[in-house]
């Protein structure tokens, strides 16, 4: 009897061995259910959470926002046969750190505004950060239910020290059970340039910025150095290439080279040239420029009050920090407050250096 029952074990462990085996033979099965994502434009949605059109994307040096539409169609398989649609709104509100390239921000919303499918109703989002090399921290997952906007804020770092441009865009995950799946940027990526360049405040933790953004430094005639205003406005509109002058000649573009901008200065004001009492020489373009002086013979230089010319020369350093504009970053330079009368009128030339 003991014998006869050890055969019948054996016997069924023998079976059960081949039922096994056949099961890890087998291929897995097909998923019965997909999605597929979709960016659409929204049309009639308002958003209040960004200062963007719907549908659009703008940017300046340090922060962007960019809006618009996402549909989601599943599928049974694998017939492929249409089930319904979800769809979505969202928003993308990113804040850059000028002074801090490991902490900056992505506020990411999104919306179910209607579905055909009910599993739509407790699908599942994750948020993260699509780039080169940062890391996003604060995409946790979140259920999304009809009409309700969920909000994420993911915190980003760019680790390291050296200078890197990155192409960023927040990255969706959404799962809706049983259907597969699906991943998708949530619109354009854009490029996030990170540095920690000496003579560029601060360097121990550097900052970020969009470099595909051209700044405007803004110089007015009735600020605390008017006198340099007037002379920038009268090289705008008498030099032959208009520089600086958007609309009407090209960018300037920054130089941290100090021979270059040694050169540029000796070139524009030599020491030759006599200064009145209480004036120093300007120059434009700037020295600090790749269009001064030394390089380029379409310039002007004019006297001005010397206390004028330096604090306008500090606060352009400090504006070229808070842009973080490297070597060849292009700018614009707009006088502002110019009266109506001046304006319109051609302007007498000033005096220029002897």
């Amino acid at each position: 009897m003991l014998k006869r029952g050890a055969a019948l074990l054996t016997a069924f462990m023998a079976i059960g061995a081949m039922f096994a085996a056949d099961a890890q033979a087998a291929p897995s099965p097909k998923p019965r259910h997909s999605a597929v994502a979709h960016l659409t434009t929204l049309s009639t949605r308002h958003v209040d959470s960004v200062s963007c059109t719907v549908g659009q994307v703008r940017e300046d040096r340090t922060s962007s926002c960019a809006s618009g539409g996402l549909r989601v169609d599943f599928y049974i398989e694998p017939e492929h046969q249409y089930q319904g649609s979800a769809n979505f709104a969202w928003t993308s509100s990113v804040q850059l750190d000028n002074r801090n390239r490991h902490k900056w921000t992505d506020h990411v919303t999104l919306t179910l505004e209607s579905t055909t499918v009910a599993a739509a109703e407790l699908g599942v989002a994750t948020l993260t950060e699509t780039c080169g090399s940062c890391t996003a921290t604060g995409g946790t997952p979140q259920i999304t239910t009809l009409g309700t906007t969920r909000n994420w804020d993911l915190v980003i770092d760019s680790p390291g020290s050296v200078t890197t441009t990155d192409a960023q865009a927040p990255h969706l995950n959404y799962e809706a059970a049983p259907y597969t799946p699906v991943t998708i940027d949530l619109g354009p990526k854009l490029n996030v340039r990170c540095d920690n360049t000496p003579r560029m405040s601060p360097v121990a933790t550097g900052g970020c910025v969009y470099p595909d953004y051209t700044p405007t430094y803004d110089i007015s005639v009735t600020g605390p150095y008017d006198q340099v205003a007037w002379h920038i406005l009268w090289a705008q509109r008498n030099l032959t290439h208009h520089w600086g002058w958007q609309g009407h000649g090209p960018e300037l573009t920054r130089t941290m080279d100090r021979s270059l901008i040694r050169a540029n200065r000796r070139t524009a004001c030599p020491s030759s040239i006599p200064r009145p009492s209480g004036k120093s020489c300007d120059e434009y373009p700037f020295a600090s420029t790749h269009q001064g002086a030394s390089v380029n013979p379409d310039f002007s230089c004019h006297m001005v009050p010397a206390t004028q010319n330096s604090r306008e020369g500090g606060a352009r350093k400090a504006w070229y920090n808070a842009n973080r504009l490297l070597e060849n970053d292009k700018f614009w330079v707009s006088v502002t407050n110019v009266p109506a009368s001046a304006a319109t009128s051609v302007m007498r030339p000033l005096v220029q250096c002897p």
